[in-house]
């Protein structure tokens, strides 16, 4: 039993890192060429597919590892802590980014919602722009990053319980 918790916990570290640096790598990638404020479908399919694979993956692994034998819980485990760790280490490379590579950052994305609120009502006041400047300059950092967790978490149990579901074996 000791072991399969040191295999679970190792598959956990290993495949949430790795689908942090590529998150990471792409988002470096994106910065480089100047559209890191820009998303699209392809990006967004992209990283959905991304994470169905480096969290199934693991689960694969561990049910071969344990002669072809996985329960629903083993599965959501690894799951949560593949979106987990992915997680942790996305908002810590997004703090460094939004706070000394990038500080106007907060500033970029707050600039780019504006012009989507002015587009999306060209009505709107400017007290009523400038409030909601104000009030999103204040939360769009700790907004980014719990949206980072959450998504990944949610998306985590999501895929690890379809995917638990499917290949389960007791």
């Amino acid at each position: 039993m000791e072991n399969q918790k040191q295999s679970i916990k190792s598959l956990i570290l290993l495949y949430g890192t790795i689908l942090a640096v590529i998150t990471i790598l792409i988002s470096v990638v994106k910065y480089a060429m100047g559209n890191h404020l820009e998303r699209n479908v392809w990006e967004s399919v992209f990283g959905i597919a991304l994470m169905i694979a480096l969290t199934v993956y693991p689960i694969m692994l561990l049910k071969k590892g344990n002669n072809g034998f996985l329960n629903l819980s083993q599965s959501i485990k690894i799951g949560l802590g593949v979106a987990a760790v992915s997680g942790i280490i996305s908002i810590v490379y997004f703090f460094i980014f939004a706070n000394y590579i990038e500080p106007e950052f907060a500033k970029q994305v707050m600039d780019a919602q504006m012009t989507e609120a002015i587009k999306q009502n060209p009505n709107m006041s400017s007290a009523d722009l400038e409030k909601g400047r104000e009030m999103g300059q204040k939360f769009v950092m700790p907004m980014l990053y719990g949206g980072i967790i959450v998504v990944n978490l949610f998306l985590g149990f999501i895929i690890s319980l379809i995917a638990g579901l499917a290949m389960k074996k007791e």
